[in-house]
């Protein structure tokens, strides 16, 4: 990903052209995406694009359910690091095995884990994170799949077509919040209704549940959109669905984002959805539910409450990723790389000149400090 001889952008690892159908992109429209807080990009990937994505996401399942059980959690120095170390109880063979297979299944993690990966990485000195097949970043492939595919991260930093596409929704300058799998397995459960705030919630007008009393049109500056990638589709038949309440962004409430997350559609539609309006139509709010063809993605803004569904038992993984963007903060403090990438890596990568100008734009700090 670094410069070539000439002085030009080398074209990176892992790249493939074609990735997207241009005609989808080009369809999208901005007034109903402030309108209704979300975008469906239906059948955007190329059928070679849609090959790539899925195997690769294949692949990084399989490095993450190595690092799971071939790691020896129960020799690795967590007190050393400031850590408490994982219950015994939850790291034998057995327990580990039952992890494998999905995302978000990793239950035996200490708390603060992910957080120390992404600022300093589960390094040396050995014993440390082991990934079959690849050399160990410091991170689960599963918290920064890019660390461990270049094809992904060429699609999630640097890539001009998905560049392109991220632009309509974010604008003209955007960084890099977070990118994560969400691969779900066979009867794996979902994830009950909640929204997100922008940053640590300083900008917010609303509290995690919220009064209703700030409901705007307005589209606020301060904005992060996720966009969900379902190479192989998802449906509501199988399960694994995804869905929103189109509008309730417009309330700017980032519901439940720090507290237990209980609630189904019948909790939403009797308590917190009553008496709340789309600002635009006056009507209700209702929860739309989206059964997506292979190739398509999504993309909403996070402030919105947002479910995943039961995944059913007969039904084959439902293979996804999600990649979180956001408008930079002003007044935010200088800084080189955004906290949505592995510090540790980015300086690794930058230090070895393999980060791009394109790939720069995306993972510098909202105010870049010595950035190019």
């Amino acid at each position: 990903m670094g410069q070539s001889r000439a002085g030009e952008e080398a074209v990176p690892a892992g790249r493939l052209d074609g990735l997207l159908r241009p005609e989808v992109v080009a369809a999208f429209d901005r007034s109903f995406f402030e309108r209704e807080g979300y975008w469906v990009w239906e059948g955007v990937l190329t059928e070679a694009g849609r090959r790539r994505w899925t195997a690769s996401l294949q692949r990084l399942q399989q490095m993450n359910d190595g690092a799971v059980v071939e790691t020896d959690w129960g020799s690795i120095d967590f007190a050393g690091r400031g850590l408490l170390s994982p219950d015994p109880v939850k790291i034998t063979p057995a327990a580990l095995r039952g992890y494998c297979g999905g995302s978000e299944q990793m239950k035996f993690l200490p708390p603060d884990l992910r957080t120390y990966m992404y600022q300093r990485g589960l390094l040396g000195p050995a014993p440390s994170l082991v990934v079959p097949g690849a050399q160990a970043e410091g991170i689960f492939p599963e918290y920064f799949p890019g660390a461990y595919d270049n094809f992904i991260l060429d699609a999630t930093t640097a890539h001009p077509q998905m560049m392109e596409l991220l632009g309509k929704v974010l604008g003209p300058r955007f960084i890099i919040d977070h990118v994560l799998m969400l691969n779900r397995a066979p009867g794996t459960g979902g994830r009950r209704w909640h929204g997100h705030p922008y940053l640590d919630g300083q900008y917010e007008v609303e509290d995690p549940i919220g009064t209703g009393h700030a409901l705007s049109k307005d589209f606020l500056p301060q904005q992060c959109v996720r966009t969900l990638c379902y190479p192989e589709g998802a449906s509501c038949e199988e399960g694994g669905e995804f869905a929103v309440i189109p509008g309730a962004h417009l309330y700017r409430i980032p519901y439940k984002w720090s507290t237990a997350r209980p609630d189904g559609d019948e909790a939403m539609e009797a308590g917190w959805m009553q008496g709340k309006i789309h600002a635009f139509t006056g009507a209700p709010l209702q929860i739309r539910r989206f059964d997506v063809p292979p190739g398509s993605m999504v993309s909403f803004v996070h402030h919105m409450p947002h479910h995943v569904g039961y995944r059913q038992a007969d039904a084959p993984t439902r293979w996804g990723l999600l990649m979180a963007y956001r408008t930079p903060d002003s007044r935010a403090r200088p800084s080189t790389w955004s906290s949505g990438g592995p510090q540790h890596w980015l300086e690794r990568m930058e230090k070895a000149d393999k980060i791009s100008d394109a790939a720069r734009r995306v993972l510098q700090g909202d105010v870049p400090l010595g950035a190019v």
